[in-house]
């Protein structure tokens, strides 16, 4: 949290641009239509509610534009299209903003612990968000849109309490027949869902904690990354595994090297 941002070329491991301090909690950073990075920044200086959200262009260097929240807001999320940005905060609630015009949509109490993780799906129908507590809720994005009241409870499509500790990720695949989630988390598990319907159709179960997770680009593969440094990689099989419940560990090529 204290040694800023820097962007790099993978394929020259040139630095395009580094932003020297930043106080982004996890899943608080993202891209936004390969033309703006958007921070979150937890306990910032001037803030109302100790937190802000930063946003720089990144192909012209300039001092960042500034919004202040009530709250401080941790993961954040954005559209594919680039239109809302939704974030979530220690409180449990959740925000929902129109990033062209700056408008605050939407304000409900998503979760009754923190929230971790927020996901929009691929079609960005959906709102996914993963709790400190375990819960991972499923919301539909025109509810959050259409409602008069801003702060009225939304209503629920599908919710789930299989994970029993913090939610660390969320990541969709959509290279099957089915709209996929996987959610890792600090439980030493990976769930894999079709979050249309809510149906949990694969855990995969590993030594310790899973702290973070990536799909391979070709959506086969999952890297899954332990709080003793190991990352786990197994191929992502759904449907041609007999057993929904399978030991990870046991399949896996694991990469060492971080302590």
């Amino acid at each position: 949290m204290g040694i800023g941002i820097t962007i790099w070329d993978m394929e020259t491991g040139d630095h395009l641009l580094h932003i020297p301090t930043s106080a982004s909690p996890a899943h608080g950073l993202l891209c936004l239509r390969q033309q703006f990075l958007v921070a979150s920044q937890i306990h910032r200086h001037g803030s109302i509610g100790g937190g802000a959200i930063f946003l720089w262009a990144l192909n012209k260097p300039q001092p960042p534009l500034r919004s202040y929240p009530v709250e401080a807001i941790g993961p954040l999320s954005c559209t594919n299209d680039g239109i809302y940005l939704a974030g979530g905060a220690l409180s449990g609630n959740a925000y929902l903003w129109e990033i062209a015009s700056g408008r605050l949509f939407k304000t409900w109490h998503a979760h009754h612990k923190s929230v971790n993780c927020l996901l929009f799906s691929n079609d960005d129908s959906l709102l996914i968000s993963g709790s400190e507590d375990g819960m991972i809720c499923v919301w539909s994005v025109i509810s959050l849109i259409d409602m008069e009241d801003s702060r009225s409870w939304p209503p629920l499509l599908h919710y789930s309490s299989e994970h029993v500790s913090s939610i660390t990720s969320l990541l969709t695949a959509s290279g099957t027949s089915n709209s996929l989630l996987v959610s890792s988390s600090l439980d030493g598990t990976c769930k894999v869902w079709d979050f249309v319907t809510g149906r949990l159709i694969q855990t995969q179960v590993y030594p310790l904690g899973v702290t973070a997770s990536v799909l391979h680009p070709e959506e086969e593969i999952l890297f899954c990354g332990c709080v003793d440094g190991r990352i786990f990689v197994n191929k992502l099989d759904i449907g041609l595994l007999e057993d929904s419940l399978f030991v990870a560990e046991d399949q896996a090529v694991v990469l060492k090297g971080h302590k």
